[in-house]
């Protein structure tokens, strides 16, 4: 249904998606917090897809559609998992500091949550509009 396929629905899809990516690897980072030699994963996306939202917004008109395929498409950028091996916290060549993957978790849980709220919203809105389409 295209209504599924606009791109607020599909940002916030993706956007769970990534939090929910992202909460397994803080996750995964936690639990290995006394691993010797671990070093932590992180999640990068949100840089990829400000790039992908903000090329496609460009102030250039252009006779040419082929003189814009190289811009990314916020639909194609797909999150991807970075081994940080640049930092060691200890003296076994562990990275992971507890403290930053609990603020990383809380504020990734906080927002989840607006997203969920806000797909909620959407689909509150979307019911009103279905139900009183017939009064």
């Amino acid at each position: 249904m295209a209504l599924f396929n606009s791109e607020s629905f599909g940002l916030l899809k993706n956007y769970l998606d990534v939090a929910s990516l992202h909460q397994k690897v803080v996750a995964h980072n936690i639990a290995n917090l006394n691993t010797p030699g671990y070093k932590r994963l992180s999640v990068s996306f949100e840089d990829e897809l400000k790039e992908a939202l903000n090329s496609e917004k460009l102030p250039l008109a252009t006779p040419l559609k082929q003189h814009l395929n190289n811009r990314p498409d916020w639909q194609q950028v797909s999150p991807s998992l970075e081994r940080n091996y640049t930092t060691t916290m200890r003296a076994d060549a562990n990275n992971v500091d507890l403290e930053q993957e609990m603020t990383l978790l809380t504020a990734n849980t906080i927002c989840y949550n607006l997203a969920v709220q806000r797909l909620s919203g959407k689909f509150e809105q979307l019911s009103y509009v279905i139900t009183s389409r017939g009064r």
